[in-house]
């Protein structure tokens, strides 16, 4: 699941939601309502692109370690 999705708001235009925080994402500041829909499909691809290179590095760097739980 992506953290990042882009979303149509009821005024038509385009929105990009951190399903993390369930609110808009930030980008530099700038709230990223009101946009055109590639323009919020574009953006929103960029960060999910962006927080799996961190993820990435975190592990390849042992700051985070994978852990399996079993369901009860």
């Amino acid at each position: 699941m992506d953290r990042y999705v882009a979303v149509q708001e009821p005024t038509c235009t385009w929105a990009v939601f951190d399903t993390f925080d369930d609110l808009p994402a930030q980008f530099g500041g700038v709230t990223l309502i009101g946009l055109e829909e590639a323009e919020a499909l574009e953006l929103a691809a960029s960060a999910n692109e962006q927080c799996s290179i961190r993820l990435r590095e975190a592990l390849a760097l042992g700051r985070l370690r994978l852990v399996a739980t079993k369901a009860a």
